[in-house]
């Protein structure tokens, strides 16, 4: 059996995953520099070398596997950084009050992303695994 496009019926489909995987690329990359001058000014002649290095790494993706891409986790980032907000202030003493509001915040944000990532998130990989996209009309469609 062939698969086909949900909407245009064309068979010339991809999965999400093979979009993303085939069109994001790991960057890495070191150059090295240098240069040399000589001048003349007030103070007589004046001469001088020069070098660097840069480092670049990153990510490159296509807009396709930008589109493809799979969902995210949330971060627990945000409620670590308010309730370290609300220590320090306690630690100041700057009021107990901000230290009540940082961990209620906090804790709330974090028990947020926690139940997201264990009762949503694997649903929506699971149906991102079995997703495709028709490359005729650019349709994504799930298969379960």
């Amino acid at each position: 059996m062939i698969m086909k496009c949900k909407k245009c019926d064309s068979d010339n489909i991809q999965s999400l995953s093979v979009i993303y995987e085939s069109g994001t690329q790991k960057i890495n990359t070191t150059s090295r520099t240098s240069g040399g001058g000589v001048g003349f000014g007030g103070g007589g002649l004046g001469a001088g070398l020069g070098g660097g290095r840069t480092k670049t790494s990153g990510t490159q993706q296509s807009h396709l596997a930008e589109k493809a891409a799979p969902p995210k986790k949330k971060s627990f980032a945000a409620s670590i950084i308010i309730i370290l907000i609300g220590v320090v202030a306690a630690y100041f003493e700057l009021s107990i009050i901000i230290l009540l509001l940082a961990i209620t915040i906090g804790g709330f944000l974090g028990y947020r992303a926690w139940k997201y990532n264990k009762e949503e998130f694997p649903q929506k990989y699971q149906t991102w695994l079995n997703s495709w996209h028709c490359n005729k009309c650019g349709t994504i469609f799930s298969v379960h």
